[in-house]
């Protein structure tokens, strides 16, 4: 009996997660928002920072042959595997296709928080790029299990000075999905395992596995100018106010799921960007060579309304993998 419940928990909250995401398949692609995409032109002048979505919250900033990655996830699992609690595993060829459009040299990755669409592919990403990995003390270790060899834990308050990057790590929060945070690490454990074993039973195996842990948010400062980001949160933890100080450049904020809509215009208050570009907002089950996808759990009319009201800011879209240059001031 005991065995019965631990295996039918965690099905039901797949099931759950199965019914939230099976819509995303209808949802609009960029034709429908192409006012607000911006991409570099061959008359660009690349004297700012160079920015790439590369899908999901992930991003590449570029600057005088520099790089810092965050978030990068290529594998884009299956929505299946993930509402099955099926094994999932980086996809190698989808990560080789990715990586063709990193810079040759990456100085770090930084990572948001555990969850697979954050983490999974890092592990692989760091053994081509022979990077290094700045994340929370439980995607450390996660990443740990999932073969790498070191990463550099941090917290909110830390700073990181690595090359021309001056990155401060903020505190942050997950938003929510039918009131709790998806994959909290709070799950029945497996099978025949106590608690204390099934959480050090080896590699991450299944999307559960990649626990949320410690979300961060990240200030990115360079060749003056501001680049904040998240991968979304709640009303309850907003980002650091930053009205009475230099404007931020940039404002990439988490627009997956409605916590992360209702903070914005507070949000957009404290952060008072010259851009705002919504991110984690696309169908992240579908391959990127399917072309980008918003899922019916974003909002870009809300979004647009919310952001018409911070008057001095520009709201923006990037297409997957086609660069754009954060002009400077």
């Amino acid at each position: 009996m005991g065995t019965r419940t631990v295996e039918i928990i965690p099905l039901k909250r797949a099931l759950l997660l199965f019914v939230a995401f099976s819509a995303q398949a209808f949802g609009a692609g960029l034709r429908s928002s192409a006012d607000f995409v911006v991409s570099d032109s061959p008359a660009t002048r690349h004297n700012g920072v160079r920015v790439t979505y590369l899908g999901t919250n992930g991003y590449q900033f570029e600057f005088n042959g520099h790089a810092l990655l965050v978030d990068p996830y290529f594998s884009r699992v299956d929505l299946l595997s993930v509402a099955f609690g099926s094994r999932i595993q980086p996809d190698i060829s989808r990560i080789a296709d990715g990586m063709r459009h990193l810079a040759p040299k990456v100085d770090a990755i930084l990572v948001t928080h555990g969850h697979f669409d954050h983490l999974l592919d890092v592990p692989i990403i760091m053994s081509k790029t022979h990077t290094r990995l700045i994340a929370s003390r439980s995607s450390i270790d996660l990443a740990k299990r999932a073969g790498v060899s070191s990463g550099d834990a941090v917290a909110a308050g830390d700073i990181r000075r690595i090359g021309p990057w001056k990155i401060r790590v903020l505190p942050a929060t997950h938003d929510r999905l039918f009131g709790k945070v998806p994959f909290n690490g709070r799950e029945p454990p497996r099978a025949g395992l106590p608690a204390e074993a099934s959480a050090e039973a080896g590699p991450p195996q299944r999307a559960s596995d990649w626990i949320c842990g410690e979300p961060l948010a990240f200030l990115i400062e360079i060749n003056g100018q501001r680049i904040y980001i998240d991968s979304g949160g709640t009303p309850a933890q907003l980002p650091p106010n930053e009205s009475g100080s230099s404007r931020m450049d940039l404002a990439i904020l988490g627009m997956a799921l409605p916590d992360s809509r209702a903070r914005l215009p507070a949000a957009l208050e404290r952060l008072q960007p010259r851009y705002i570009l919504p991110s984690h907002q696309d169908n992240f089950f579908r391959p990127l060579d399917a072309g980008f996808q918003f899922g019916p759990l974003t909002d870009f009319p809300g979004v647009q309304r919310d952001c018409a009201r911070a008057s001095r800011s520009r709201l923006i879209l990037i297409d997957y993998f086609r660069p754009w240059t954060l002009p400077r001031r």
